[in-house]
Formats: structure tokens, sequence, C-alpha cells
């Protein structure tokens, strides 16, 4: 009997110190670090972990004072067994990190230096919509990387959408805009669907959104711009309130 105990005892320490193992080595965050003094406010760090709990995705937010993201490596206590992560930062190409498999604690640092994006123009109107004599409005607009799913291997998943560019509304409704030249972007650029920009007006003093901008003409439910190498004449939109 006291064998069998003993037995009992010896399997759940093994257990026990198997489970503090497969945790152990994935202790140590995968750290992303930009140039010193990079502006990390425009850039968002998007990444999927696999592991015995499964898939797990998010947005990694930059540590404070220090141009660095860390990606967790241990998932509700177990280790991450492989990762990817794509970086995109307003005015520079996007830039991917694939690991099939993780390296060692002491080799989990990734020095990137993005390189610069070139924009490219836009210009808009905006019917119907005079701001004369009114307050100062601007036209935001936003990217949606459709492409992430791609990169990320999955039918289906949750697309963020962050800020790229910005531009006052003239009296007369028209603005002119520097975009990111998505198409031309190595990474961007090879996705079947680059994604969109969306456009919207808020109001700089409170900046509270007072309306989406829909094409003209357009039948389609997202009120965007797809991605592309050039965009000619004037861009007509329609204001909507939001949703």
């Amino acid at each position: 009997m006291k064998q069998l105990v003993s037995l009992s005892l010896a399997l759940v320490m093994f257990a026990t110190t198997m489970g503090r193992a497969q945790t152990r080595s994935g202790d140590g965050p995968i750290v992303v670090s930009l140039p010193e003094g990079f502006d990390t406010e425009r850039c968002r760090l998007e990444y999927f972990l696999v592991g015995s709990f499964g898939g797990s995705g998010g947005v990694v937010q930059p540590k404070r004072d220090v141009s660095q993201y860390e990606i967790e490596t241990v998932h509700e206590g177990a280790a991450v067994e492989r990762l990817k992560a794509i970086l995109y930062c307003a005015g520079y190409q996007a830039e991917t990190i694939a690991l099939d498999s993780l390296p060692d604690a002491g080799s989990r640092h990734i020095q990137m230096h993005p390189t610069p994006l070139p924009p490219i123009p836009f210009r808009g109107v905006v019917r119907g919509l005079i701001t004369q004599n009114i307050q100062t409005l601007r036209v935001d607009v936003g990217y949606t990387p459709f492409g992430s799913c791609e990169f990320f291997g999955l039918p289906d998943c949750l697309v963020g959408h962050w800020t790229v560019a910005s531009a006052e509304l003239d009296g007369d409704g028209r603005f002119a805009i520097a975009l990111p030249d998505f198409a031309r972007d190595p990474v961007i650029g090879s996705f079947k669907n680059p994604g969109m920009f969306a456009f919207r007006v808020r109001d700089p003093q409170t900046r509270n959104w007072l309306f989406d901008l829909k094409p003209a003409a357009s039948q389609s439910p997202m009120a965007g711009i797809p991605v592309a190498s050039h965009y000619p004449g004037e861009q007509v939109f329609d204001a909507e309130l939001p949703r």
C-alpha cells in the first residue's frame, strides 16, 4: 500500500514538474524594437499565437518611453509554439515576423528598421457639405488591413482600423490628403485583398465623429476606397450619419 502511495505521489510530482517545465520553456517574451525615438503612436503591431491552447491573436501596445513591443510566449499557462506578427507604421512599409518555433530565451530580441513608404496624393469633395461660417472640420482616413487574416492563415479574423492620414476640410467641402502607397508595399501589395481606406469627418475640438463619407454612386455596403497605385481626379463623397 505504501508503495502504491509513493508511486502516486511520484507521478503527481512528475506531472507537476513537466507542466512547469513546459511553461518555463516559453518564458521570456519576444521583444520587437524600433529605432530609438521612433513614433510608436502611429504604429500597430498585430499578432497570432499557436500552441496547445489553440490559437489566439491580438494587438500589442508599445512599452512606455521605449520604442519596443513585447509579444507573450506563454498563453493561458501554456507555451506558445508558433507565432506571426505584422507591424504597420504610418508612412512606412509593413514588417512581418513568422516563427515556426520559438528561439532560445537569449535570442528573442528582434530589431526592426522600417523602410519609408512614399505617400500618394488623393483629392476629394463632400457634396452638399459646406463648412463655411462654421467650425473647422477635419477628414480622417482609417485603414482596414484585410490582408492580416491572409497573413495569419485565418479564413476570418477581427480586423483593426487605424488612422493613417488627416486633413482639414475646406469651406467648399474639398480636401487634399496624402495616403500611404500601400499598393507598392511589398507585404500589403502581395495580399489578395490589400485592404481599404475609410473616410470620416470629425470635429477637431470635441473629436466627435460627425459623418461617415461614402463614395458617391457606390453600391457596396463597405463605405471606403480600395488600396490602389493612383487616384486620378477628384473623388466625390456623400456624408452620412455614423452608424
